[in-house]
């Protein structure tokens, strides 16, 4: 069974490359497909899979790109990453371009975070507040 964050991935790509998004999301998205065509540039039958996906948008199409993404990722497990880790770039600004809240912490974190968008109040990470 493909990933079905394969499977948004691909859908959500090939819909956005041929709507009108803000110029963040559609320079976003332009990075991953150029991303996409590096990636698989001397793999003819990938390669016109990424292609078939976004010039025709069928289900069929989208499903063979998604199997691509998915087993891709499964063999090669930095590419997979890197694919993820750009997708989460797009949904970030897609969020913020619509007004959205993106929230997004990596790699190793030591002690309380707080991720917020309005706040009304204070905010105690524990210990004593303070007095005014």
């Amino acid at each position: 069974m493909t990933d079905p964050i394969m499977v948004t991935a691909a859908t959500t790509l090939v819909a956005w490359a041929t709507t009108e998004l803000a110029q963040s999301g559609r320079a976003a998205v332009s990075s991953l497909i150029g991303f996409l065509r590096t990636r698989f540039q001397h793999e003819s039958a990938s390669r016109a899979a990424v292609e078939e996906a976004l010039q025709q948008r069928s289900p069929e199409a989208v499903g063979r790109l998604a199997e691509l993404l998915d087993s891709e990722s499964r063999r090669d497990v930095a590419f997979g990453a890197e694919l993820r880790a750009r997708w989460s770039q797009i949904e970030a600004t897609v969020a913020e371009g619509a007004g959205g809240v993106a929230n997004s912490i990596s790699g190793d974190v030591h002690g309380p975070v707080v991720q917020a968008r309005d706040v009304h109040g204070g905010i105690n990470l524990g210990g004593r507040p303070s007095r005014h």
